[in-house]
């Protein structure tokens, strides 16, 4: 063993830390941060109603791009004929394919796939320039996740709902009742299960939270169910009250919640 050589004992002991999140209230101040830069820069306009939910379009994501200074690249695209087989029998079918790259000036990166078919229905009717709005709309729709996947935390588009929720794409699908939605805010859902677990002096709360939202994501086909989301918040708003307004946590002199909690001034008059 040379002096440059690191011990066999410390390389393992390295390679088997554990990878842990960003601490709580980092995370729940990205997710403010997130929500703000959404409020500030996003309108009407910018929203598309696709069955009984609303989805952020593709100008949406262009703006939040701009305000993130993310820029993006097509890193493939091909369009084939497709062998299909559905309830309708087997079909040779006309889609295209693109992948898109997001970059964020860090240089931190993420990739999204999006694909678009001849059979949506809006190619049905006819009279659509279907070289070009294949392609384009499966770029337009790789582009859209790759930026949600980089600072959306992979909120679906307007442009991928709608070609995939019922509107007659490739992948249609029942709508959902809104107690099993995926929840989009998985930062602030981790940070809610990590309070529960801190005020129930479990150790290592931060792990503990990353695996039971595995746990979740395992049993519900990669969602989090708005159910089990909100029941998280209304826990760690029980265990740890927090501030509604800067979502700092409060302290028992904070509260004065008449029959629940002695504040101290009340403590001091009884002293």
């Amino acid at each position: 063993m040379t002096m440059t050589d690191e011990p066999i004992g410390h390389a393992l002991e390295v390679r088997a830390q554990p990878l842990l999140p960003m601490a709580p209230e980092e995370a729940g101040q990205v997710m403010r941060a997130y929500q703000e830069t959404c409020r500030a820069v996003l309108t009407r306009d910018d929203v598309q109603r696709v069955g009984d939910r609303e989805f952020t379009k593709r100008s949406g994501f262009q703006k939040l791009a701009a305000a993130y200074g993310v820029s993006t690249e097509i890193v493939s695209i091909k369009t084939s004929w497709e062998r299909v087989v559905d309830e309708d029998g087997e079909s040779q079918v006309l889609i295209a394919r693109a992948v898109v790259r997001a970059t964020h000036p860090t240089g931190r990166h993420a990739e999204g796939d999006g694909t678009c078919s001849a059979r949506e229905k809006r190619f049905r009717r006819g009279g659509e320039k279907i070289d070009h709005d294949l392609p384009a709309t499966a770029v337009t729709r790789a582009t859209n996740r790759a930026v949600s996947n980089l600072i959306a935390f992979g909120t679906v588009s307007a442009e991928e709902a709608e070609g995939s929720l019922g509107t007659g794409g490739p992948v249609a699908a029942a709508p959902l009742p809104d107690w099993a939605a995926p929840m989009n805010d998985i930062p602030g859902v981790a940070n809610n299960i990590v309070r529960v677990l801190q005020a129930a002096g479990v150790p290592d709360p931060a792990g503990r939270a990353n695996a039971i939202g595995q746990e979740i994501f395992d049993l519900c086909d990669g969602a989090f169910p708005f159910a089990l989301a909100r029941l998280a918040k209304l826990l760690a708003d029980a265990a740890v009250p927090v501030d509604a307004e800067t979502g700092e946590v409060l302290t028992a002199s904070d509260l004065e919640v008449e029959g629940a909690v002695i504040t101290t001034n009340e403590k001091e008059e009884d002293a």
